[in-house]
Parts: structure tokens; C-alpha cells; sequence
């Protein structure tokens, strides 16, 4: 029963049930955001995701939606870099918080 799903990405991360692709982020990008791209951590996370993200539209508005999760988003982008596995980040709320 598994599920089969096609998705070319390099990075696959499974965001409450709906799928985003991003590219494998490189270690000059990681360098430039999170050393000299950026004035804060979250600034430098968001910048990354939007950066390897493959449909920067639909990653933008998550992101503006649910700012929370930037981070956790672009630790999993960075702990994957390399070896291409899924990673699913379900351990959410479905809806956003009013800021």
C-alpha cells in the first residue's frame, strides 16, 4: 500500500499533506545566506527556502501564511542536503495563528 507518487525534485518535504519541491540547496548558497546574506537567522532560513524552492508562489504564500515553520523548513533543507531523502513535516496547526 504504498503511495507513489511522481515528483522529479531533488527535495521532496511533505508539509501537511502537500507536497513542495525544492533543488538541493549548495554549500555557497548556505554560506551566503546564513554568513553574509542575511541580518537575522529567520531572514537567512526564508531567504534559502525561497531561494530552492521550485514553485516560489505557492512556498511564498505558505510562508506568509504560517511564518513558523520557515524554520523548520530550511533546517530540514539543510539536513538533507546531499542525500535526497523525503522529509514530512505534519507537526503543525493547520491554521495560522493572527500575528
Amino acid at each position: 500500500m504504498s503511495e507513489k507518487k511522481e515528483n522529479t525534485s531533488q527535495v521532496a518535504i511533505n508539509i501537511g499533506g502537500e507536497v513542495y519541491g525544492f533543488k538541493m540547496p549548495g554549500h555557497t548558497e548556505i554560506k551566503f545566506y546564513y554568513d553574509t546574506g542575511a541580518d537575522s537567522l529567520y531572514e537567512a532560513s526564508r531567504n534559502l527556502i525561497l531561494n530552492c524552492a521550485e514553485d516560489k508562489a505557492k512556498i511564498r504564500k505558505l510562508v506568509e501564511e504560517k511564518p513558523a515553520i520557515v524554520p523548520q523548513i530550511a533546517v530540514n533543507l539543510l539536513r538533507v542536503a546531499g542525500t535526497g531523502m523525503e522529509v514530512k513535516l505534519e507537526n503543525f496547526p493547520s491554521t495560522a495563528a493572527g500575528s
